[in-house]
């Protein structure tokens, strides 16, 4: 009985991991669409800005790390959803 109660828990955490991926993927729209409405004119005295450009390699970054992460997820998928998760 204990066990099939972690490997619910184990489920319901690998599940909750994995709609928090999907949640971050989502938010990259809303990242292009500001990074498109930035003006690159607009350069604030005394400060250094990224441009555009630039920005948009961190978001290539980033989207690419979150891409790995899920493809180690699914690598050790079994591993995550039959095992107690340590928090």
């Amino acid at each position: 009985m204990q066990i099939s109660a972690l490997n619910r828990r184990a489920q319901q955490n690998y599940a909750a991991f994995v709609a928090a991926m999907d949640l971050v993927a989502e938010q990259f729209d809303e990242v292009d669409k500001l990074i498109d409405a930035l003006d690159d004119r607009a350069v604030p005295g005394g400060f250094t800005v990224a441009t555009p450009d630039e920005i948009r390699g961190f978001r290539g970054k980033a989207f690419d790390e979150l891409d790995r992460m899920r493809v180690v997820a699914r690598k050790y998928e079994g591993d995550l959803i039959s095992r107690e998760w340590r928090l």
